[in-house]
C-alpha cells in the first residue's frame, strides 16, 4: 500500500471540496484609518435565522483577518458580470476604481451586487488554518441578479434552472419520479462498485 505524502492528501482535498459549488462574495469592512476594504471569500453560509447569523471563514495569514476581529462587515454576494470585481479582492487588481456605497453609520458595501448582508460581530472560533467569524445580521438586500459560482477551482455562471423532481415528465407526459429515482440508483451502483447483479429496472 502507497502511502499519500502530506501535499498530495492536501491537494487531493482540495478536489474534493472543489466538487461542492459555492457563490462568490467580498467581504468588506473599514481598517483601522477608515478606509474601505474587502476580501473575495466563498466559504459563507448561513448559520442561524434567530438570531439571524451568518458565517465567514478567514485565512489566518489573509490581511482580512485582523481585519475582521471585532470589526462590522459586510457580506457582497456577487453578481455574474463581476469576475473582474472578485479577482480584485483577490489580489489581481482591476483597472479602474471600485465603485463603493458608503452609509453613514456602518461598513461599506460595494455596489451592483446581487445581495449584500450587514453584520456586527457575534462571535469568532478557532478553525485551524482560519478563523471562523460570526456576525449577526442587521440589515440586508438582494436583487434578482444571476449570481457568480465557483466551482472545481473556476468561476462559473449558475446553468439551467432544473424543474422539482415531482413535476418532473417523461416525453409522453407521465410523471417520470420512479425513472429518477432509478437513475440515482445506478449512480449510486457505479460509484460503490457494481455486484454484479442485475437491477429490476
Amino acid at each position: 500500500m502507497t502511502t499519500m505524502r502530506a501535499p498530495d492528501k492536501t491537494r487531493r482535498l482540495r478536489t474534493v471540496l472543489g466538487e461542492f459549488s459555492t457563490g462568490v462574495t467580498v467581504v468588506t469592512y473599514r481598517d483601522a484609518d477608515g478606509q474601505p476594504r474587502g476580501a473575495t471569500m466563498n466559504s459563507f453560509t448561513s448559520v442561524s435565522m434567530d438570531p439571524p447569523l451568518v458565517l465567514v471563514s478567514v485565512a489566518r495569514q489573509a490581511r482580512a483577518c485582523a481585519g475582521l476581529a471585532d470589526n462590522e462587515f459586510t457580506v457582497n454576494v456577487l453578481a455574474a458580470n463581476q469576475l473582474d470585481v472578485a479577482l480584485h479582492f483577490a489580489g489581481k487588481p482591476r483597472n479602474g476604481p471600485i465603485s463603493w456605497h458608503e452609509p453613514e453609520s456602518g461598513p461599506p458595501r460595494l455596489t451592483g451586487v446581487a445581495a449584500w448582508l450587514q453584520c456586527r460581530p457575534w462571535r469568532t472560533y478557532d478553525g485551524g488554518d482560519h478563523v471562523l467569524v460570526l456576525g449577526r445580521v442587521e440589515c440586508h438586500d438582494a436583487r434578482r441578479l444571476e449570481p457568480l459560482i465557483f466551482h472545481r477551482g473556476e468561476f462559473r455562471r449558475s446553468g439551467l434552472k432544473l424543474l422539482q423532481l415531482p413535476r418532473t415528465v417523461n416525453f409522453d407526459g407521465t410523471a417520470a419520479g420512479v425513472w429518477v429515482g432509478r437513475v440515482h440508483e445506478l449512480h449510486a451502483l457505479s460509484d460503490a462498485g457494481n455486484s454484479g447483479e442485475p437491477l429490476d429496472i
